[in-house]
């Protein structure tokens, strides 16, 4: 990295699937002084352009042939970069642009350059300060363009070792890389445990071996963010409607002995001893056959964070065993800052307590504040947004919630997401939307009723799940929009709404909704690069929609 002109200072924009190649880069440019700045492989040229511009990055380190184009074509727009880096050269052969530069050929000049200038790595190292920017990393951009947090080494060390003493990890563990590196879930629990205690990173084979991977090489701690989770309690139930007889016998035999015992670590209460016995048989006659097909066999703690997790998935998973731990944080405080630690006891609802070393304080209005040592230095050149979101220490998180008696921290929304209908009634969308998304049939879905009559809804079929069974049940479509389309599927999915609407209050009931012919896609906007919903803009671009829903009769 030095070779190419890397220095002190200089930020390095990385953006490729999770490899050796992308940690490597991070490490030898946070070795020289600089900062690493993660890109997420799916973002369209635009949005590489706005961060790799706005990071003054020098160096942007791609794996192959498909990011090199991407980056070659906004070459005009970001001036300050001086070469490009790709480690995967298939492809690559016929390109002759001198910004471009091959891993091994980059190597090459690097064994060189130390031939010339012996020990400058531990002379550089020795410099690094624990206060230095360690990564930039940018936030989702619901509302805007994306912010880069200024990520410093003691926001990530003194973090990390609040944490590291409560959870079963030790130098023997090994790790599986499958996050987007640009995450900071994936920086505090893949790269921080690796530099600090040593834990082997292993890096799956590619996207659809996630699963075989993870039971292959089964980590103890596991973090997913809460879209992950939804998408495997879907996976499970997709499973057991399309298993055998015999299977889903068993399933729906076994499921509330799974239910009751997870019932009794919400309250708290031991079950009986005749309860705990069924669940044994339950475990071995299928719960660890689901573990497995999700890799869950052998994690002592998986962890869900980025979003709150709906209790119906988190109820499901306890169910079946899988001992899921809520969390809360965000980029700006360094990623994890609270945990549910307790194994055997858990709230659905609730994200656990402070880790030693961060603080936490709730406004008047209800917002969350965090403080302590991860709260980050602010928002890189964006001086107007530091101001407004640090204060005293604290960092202005956005989310409302509370803290019971017990020091336990609730997550209800984000405060400017809470909505208040015509006649006065606040509710949570985010709340609705989990319960909705709990079903295997629905993918996605953003709940409307702010300063409304009644509350409505956007949902987006999951197409290969709804696709099965209109297969099972012999209901011809040619698409994706022709599935969506059929009375049958809005029969389905009326079907869904209504018993969820039986556990919420009358005002706040979902009473119409259409079934979108797309699924909500980040390319168009309508979604970040981690899969949050841009809820303004979606109710803009399907106003009309919207306005159809109440003006028309599409009762549930």
């Amino acid at each position: 990295m030095a070779s190419i002109g890397f220095g002190p200072g200089d930020k390095i924009a990385i953006c490729g699937e999770n490899a050796p190649e992308w940690f490597w880069g991070q490490t030898a440019a946070q070795s020289l002084g600089g900062a690493s700045v993660g890109l997420y492989t799916d973002s369209i040229p635009s949005e590489l352009q706005y961060i790799i511009d706005h990071s003054d990055a020098k160096i942007v380190m791609v794996d192959d042939q498909e990011q090199v184009d991407k980056i070659l074509s906004i070459k005009e727009q970001i001036p300050k970069v001086e070469k490009i880096v790709y480690w995967i050269a298939k492809g690559m052969w016929n390109y002759d642009d001198p910004w471009l530069i091959g891993f091994d050929d980059m190597m090459e000049l690097g064994k060189a350059y130390e031939a010339a200038h012996p020990n400058f790595f531990e002379e550089w190292i020795d410099r690094t300060k624990i206060d230095d920017v360690a990564v930039l990393l940018y936030t989702s951009g619901t509302t805007g363009l994306p912010k880069g947090s200024t990520v410093t080494y003691r926001n990530l060390l003194s973090l990390f070792n609040g944490w590291d003493a409560s959870l079963p990890w030790n130098e023997k563990d090994e790790n599986l890389s499958f996050l987007p590196p640009a995450w900071i879930g994936e920086q505090i629990f893949t790269v921080a445990p690796n530099l600090a205690k040593g834990i082997v990173v292993n890096f799956i084979e590619k996207a659809e071996t996630v699963r075989s991977d993870l039971r292959e090489i089964a980590p103890g701690v596991i973090l997913l963010g809460a879209r992950q989770w939804e998408m495997t309690c879907s996976e499970i139930q997709a499973k057991m409607i399309d298993s055998s007889f015999w299977k889903r016998f068993l399933y729906n035999l076994f499921l509330p002995v799974g239910y009751k015992i997870a019932q009794g670590q919400e309250e708290r209460k031991k079950v009986s001893w005749l309860w705990r016995f069924l669940f044994f048989f339950g475990y071995w006659a299928v719960f660890r056959h689901l573990q497995d097909k999700i890799g869950m066999t052998r994690t002592i703690t998986p962890i869900t964070a980025g979003a709150a997790l709906s209790p119906d998935n988190f109820r499901l998973l306890r169910a079946i065993g899988v001992p899921i731990a809520q969390g809360y944080g965000s980029t700006e405080v360094s990623g994890l800052d609270v945990l549910q630690l307790e194994k055997d006891y858990y709230r659905s609802e609730g994200s656990g307590q402070p880790f030693p070393g961060v603080e936490v304080r709730i406004t008047e209005d209800g917002e969350i504040l965090l403080g302590g040592v991860g709260v980050v230095q602010g928002y890189y050149k964006r001086p107007e947004e530091t101001t407004k979101s640090f204060k005293e220490g604290y960092f202005f998180t956005g989310d409302g919630g509370y803290m019971d008696e017990e020091g336990e921290l609730y997550i209800i929304d984000r405060v400017r997401d809470m909505q208040t209908t015509k006649t006065g009634e606040k509710f949570s969308p985010t709340y609705i939307e989990g319960r909705l998304k709990f079903s295997p049939f629905i993918k996605d879905a953003m709940v409307i009723g702010n300063d409304k009559h009644f509350v409505t809804a956007l949902l987006n079929m999951d197409f290969e799940n709804t696709g099965r069974w209109a297969e099972r049940n012999h209901i011809a479509y040619t698409s994706h929009p022709d599935l969506s389309q059929k009375p049958d599927v809005r029969k389905l999915l009326s079907g869904i709404l209504q018993r969820i609407n039986t556990t919420l209050p009358e005002t706040t009931r979902v009473k119409r909704f259409i079934v979108l012919h797309k699924d909500f896609d980040p390319d168009e906007a309508e979604l970040t690069r981690t899969r949050k919903l841009r809820r303004e803009f979606v109710e803009q671009r399907y106003e009309n929609i919207v306005n159809a829903m109440y003006q028309g009769d599409n009762q549930v």
